[in-house]
């Protein structure tokens, strides 16, 4: 029950709701129409050798074997293209071989008009972001031209190609409308972005064995985020983690990998008021710092008496309301150092997920800590970058916990589940204070499962209360939002202390000399 129609924000179409829609709701679900990138690394390399030697066959050679369609593609001068748009620009010329190799004669017409009929800016646009994003199109499309007509070897379905115009088009909507693994959708990929979401996406084969499927026709479910009244747009989120970070952060992601200036509600208050909840940190004139270290004292830095007196950074900067240009060029460094981080972060753990050992996730943890540390110590308590490295830390501080708890069976120790503790508060606090729509458990369930999992692991029923409690927390989103076998695990945790009855008498004194044995639940 929706309809698409031109937006208020931006003038570009949207999909709006033509009904009342409760949180959790199913708006609607699709597959996709079309699937621009090999939905795995064998594909990959059959593409390749199609496109450089006229055959799917794999070659032989065992240093070929190795490439594959993404790792052969050569970036052009980086005058032509920026660094920041190098994986767009290998993106883009990948999906342009797959529509060729698999779309171009094979799609129905009236399902490559619903993709062509989909957003892409026109060579008319004024806005430097989809400039941009226009001439690493030029750049791709006259690599894929060079490469036809230079290679003698290449595919007869690529060498024979000519519709280039078209190709543009689909390079420019695979930039602006694809979601992960290149898929482009009829009426999800319509919908708008928000920095204060009302509807969200999941996997429609979530539940299932992704090992099982090749991926292609993937399936994805809207969902209401929120309330959502007849007659509003429905607009997702495009940032990820960094939907929990200011204004300026946001609109500069936005700007670099989706080419648009964010206008919705929440960047355009943050500017008219001055006011960015996000990112805060302690006055400079209220807390002065070290003045060789421009540290925070330790007291400002965690505020634990709420007393500390905050302004916003970045905003204030620029409304001349914070004079110590030295201290603000340190902290944009500490911003930008920390934006570098969470932008690589997702990225590497997926590509060093099968591959890492012991001594690379210890490296990592550690990197992660530096950050975190640098974060909590220049920034202070409420800081986005302090919060989304604390929240990282935290994640893994708690995997670190559990697989040990698996293999000693021995209880975790209770001043490292204290510190997880005091970190899931601060966070909590932090993205509550942002006071968007949807439920914070979307950021927090994993973590909150997590700290709860180790209360319950101790055994006493405080604890296992307690783990209850912090569950609570996060009632509304499991019950809407997590799968079923998140469900059954949550459910389980909140009512193992009234299934546990501890013995008054240990079986004997001696025990106490012993170490406990964790319960893994």
């Amino acid at each position: 029950m929706t309809e698409v129609r031109c937006s208020k924000s931006g003038g570009h179409l949207g999909l709006f709701a033509l009904k009342d829609f409760s949180v959790g709701d199913v708006i609607l679900e699709e597959i996709p129409t079309v699937t621009l990138a090999p939905s795995n690394e064998k594909v990959s390399r059959e593409l390749l050798s199609e496109w450089e030697h006229g055959s799917s066959k794999e070659r032989t050679n065992s240093s070929s074997n190795r490439k594959t369609l993404w790792t052969s593609i050569k970036l052009p001068p980086s005058n032509l293209v920026p660094s920041h748009l190098h994986g767009t620009f290998k993106g883009m010329v990948q999906a342009c071989i797959v529509f060729i190799k698999n779309y171009q004669d094979k799609i129905e017409q009236k399902q490559l008009e619903s993709v062509l009929e989909l957003y892409y800016p026109t060579k008319d646009s004024t806005s430097d972001a989809e400039k941009c994003i226009i001439n690493v199109t030029d750049e791709a499309i006259l690599f894929l031209k060079q490469h036809v007509t230079t290679t003698k070897t290449a595919g007869k379905i690529f060498s024979s190609f000519e519709d280039w115009d078209k190709l543009h088009k689909i390079a420019l909507i695979w930039a602006c409308n694809a979601f992960q693994g290149g898929r482009v959708y009829p009426q999800i990929s319509r919908v708008n972005h928000s920095c204060n979401p009302n509807a969200l996406i999941q996997t429609s084969n979530a539940e299932q064995n992704d090992e099982c499927s090749d991926g292609n026709n993937e399936g994805q479910k809207l969902l209401a985020a929120t309330k959502i009244e007849k007659g509003s747009e429905i607009c997702i989120s495009y940032l990820g983690l960094f939907l929990y970070t200011d204004t300026v952060i946001r609109r500069k992601k936005l700007e670099r990998t989706k080419f648009f200036k964010c206008v919705c509600l929440r960047c355009t208050d943050a500017w008219l008021k001055g006011d960015e909840g996000a990112a805060k940190i302690p006055c400079l004139t209220s807390h002065p710092r070290d003045p060789k270290q421009m540290s925070l004292d330790e007291d400002v830095q965690y505020d634990d008496d709420q007393t500390v007196k905050y302004i916003s950074l970045g905003l204030t900067e620029e409304k001349g309301e914070a004079d110590d240009e030295k201290v603000l060029k340190v902290l944009r460094n500490v911003c930008g150092k920390i934006e570098l981080y969470l932008d690589i972060y997702d990225d590497g753990q997926t590509k060093n997920n099968n591959n890492s050992n012991g001594d690379d996730e210890e490296e990592k943890a550690e990197i992660l800590e530096e950050h975190a540390s640098l974060a909590s110590t220049m920034m202070g308590d409420r800081h986005w970058t302090t919060n989304l490295t604390l929240l990282l830390h935290l994640d893994t501080r708690l995997k670190a916990m559990s697989q040990r708890m698996i293999v000693t069976q021995e209880l975790p120790e209770e001043d490292k589940i204290a510190e997880a503790i005091d970190s899931l508060q601060r966070i909590f606090q932090f993205v509550n204070s942002l006071e968007l729509d949807m439920y914070p458990g979307h950021l927090l369930g994993d973590v909150t499962i997590g700290t709860a999992r180790m209360l319950v692991s101790l055994g006493d029923e405080k604890s296992q209360k307690y783990g209850a409690e912090w569950l609570s927390k996060i009632d509304d989103y499991v019950d809407k939002f997590a799968n079923k076998g998140v469900q059954k695990v949550v459910s389980v945790l909140k009512v193992a202390w009234k299934k546990h009855r501890r013995f008054d008498n240990d079986a004997d004194g001696s025990s106490l000399d012993k170490k406990k044995k964790a319960k893994i639940v």
